[in-house]
């Protein structure tokens, strides 16, 4: 083993035990929360399990795992935590057997009400490589993204508050030599015009050190903008707008505008709505850390879901401009999820600039409280810009769960996932058939899977 190895290694499991100590550290008093775990079993068979148009090979997967899941909403604090390990053995050996981790966490600790805060956020996950190749084991890798730091309220006058934050953060890319150092702040003036209504004027700064300067370009990132958020009964609106200046540690600077407006709805105790526009500069451990909020705990509006784009690793800046619409409804016999997107990333260097249309669409039905059907199905066209070529991905399938006892559950899902592009050589299909039998202490904790 090389020195670059053993290093990335030990990198890799000093970040593991960081989410541990992180889970650790919120899931310490259950009494205050609650918490759930599991370990189950995943037969899957692939038709195509490297996805390629031609030579196809069929593949039984093996899969092992176990994980946990807490959350807590208190004065105190508000966390919550899901963590799991499986391990993967490829029958015919397609690909070398693996163990993976996932941990998706955060936590808000209120040290001083209204005053002083304390921010953890923990995100490892696998991420793709190559925008371009189909997702299988041999275009993903380990991305870890950790962030931690304060928030400090001062309070000038009932209506006007002084805010200032501060953020340490660790971004761990596995096989794509991105990893780096991240250090923000964030000031901030607050105006409550209205007990629903707050007006703000602030000012961030990033500043991002790769660990392998040479390959990778050190930049700082300043954004001033204005704020206003309004949170009328069962409803959230958020308009930012300002500008965005990226200074490289080589080559041109960047200049831009930033514009986001999100609303989200709460129709009914049971339905949601959401849409949301913007045009930025952003980078892929700050889409990761979007993707997973530390929650406000004087929050309470529903939230909107991720999207469905598989994050892919890069060490460049991009300006992503686009917007998503949203609709969740859990009913007592029919749950609907919908969202569909649009966005255009223009990346600073990397000839990787797109045009991605997105939209999922899953329906469940649910027979009985002990037995679920599940109809989904997954859309996305990638029009790349720096070359010719347009990929068409679709991922569509129906599931089953039943619930042999409280804790107990078996699964049965078929799905299709197929590629047609404007280059043949591309093209895939690959029809999975997929068996799970899994054992959970509560509804908590629910099993992560790759599709």
């Amino acid at each position: 083993m090389n020195n670059k190895q053993s290093g990335s290694k030990r990198k890799r499991g000093k970040l593991l035990i960081t989410g541990v100590i992180l889970c650790s550290g919120v899931a310490g008093p259950l009494q205050a929360g609650e918490s759930a775990y599991g370990v189950g079993y995943m037969g899957e068979h692939s038709d195509n399990i490297t996805r390629v148009s031609t030579n196809e090979q069929s593949d039984w997967i093996h899969s092992l795992l176990a994980g946990f899941a807490y959350q807590e909403r208190t004065t105190d604090m508000v966390a919550r935590v899901l963590a799991q390990a499986t391990y993967y053995d490829y029958q015919k050996d397609t690909f070398s057997d693996e163990t993976l981790f996932d941990l998706n966490s955060s936590a808000v600790w209120t040290i001083s009400p209204q005053r002083f805060f304390w921010t953890v956020q923990d995100d490892y996950q696998q991420a793709l490589l190559n925008a371009t190749l189909p997702d299988t084991p041999a275009n993903r890798t380990n991305l870890n993204v950790f962030s931690t730091g304060p928030d400090v309220y001062l309070r000038l006058a009932p209506v006007h508050t002084l805010m200032f934050g501060a953020r340490v953060g660790d971004v761990y890319t596995g096989d794509a030599n991105a990893d780096n150092k991240r250090f923000s702040g964030l000031a901030g003036w607050l105006y409550q015009s209205s007990p629903v209504t707050t007006l703000s004027l602030n000012y961030q700064v990033l500043d991002v050190k790769f660990e392998d300067s040479t390959l990778n370009n050190d930049f700082t990132s300043q954004d001033l903008f204005f704020r206003a958020q309004f949170r009328p009964s069962r409803s959230q609106y958020i308009l930012d707008l300002g500008t965005t200046h990226i200074n490289f540690d080589r080559g041109e600077d960047l200049r831009g505008t930033l514009a986001r407006l999100s609303w989200i709805r709460e129709l009914t105790p049971q339905s949601s709505f959401g849409a949301s526009v913007s045009k930025e500069f952003s980078n892929t451990a700050s889409d990761v850390l979007a993707a997973t909020p530390a929650t406000d705990p004087a929050a309470g509006e529903p939230t909107a879901p991720s999207g469905i784009s598989r994050t892919v690793i890069t060490a460049d800046v991009y300006e992503t401009k686009g917007g998503t619409i949203f609709y969740t409804h859990r009913g007592s016999q029919v749950g609907v999820q919908f969202l569909a997107g649009r966005r255009k990333l223009d990346y600073a260097t990397t000839p990787q600039d797109r045009k991605e249309t997105n939209g999922r669409l899953q329906i469940d039905y649910f027979f009985s409280a002990a037995s679920t059907a599940t109809l989904f199905t997954e859309y996305t066209r990638t029009e790349y810009l720096d070359f010719i070529r347009r990929d068409t991905d679709q991922n569509s399938g129906l599931r089953f769960d039943y619930h042999l006892t409280r804790t107990v559950s078996v699964g049965l899902e078929g799905r299709r996932t197929e590629r047609r592009s404007t280059d043949s050589t591309v093209d895939f299909v690959d029809n999975r058939l997929l068996f799970t039998l899994l054992y959970s202490s509560g509804p908590l904790f629910t099993p992560l899977h790759r599709r």
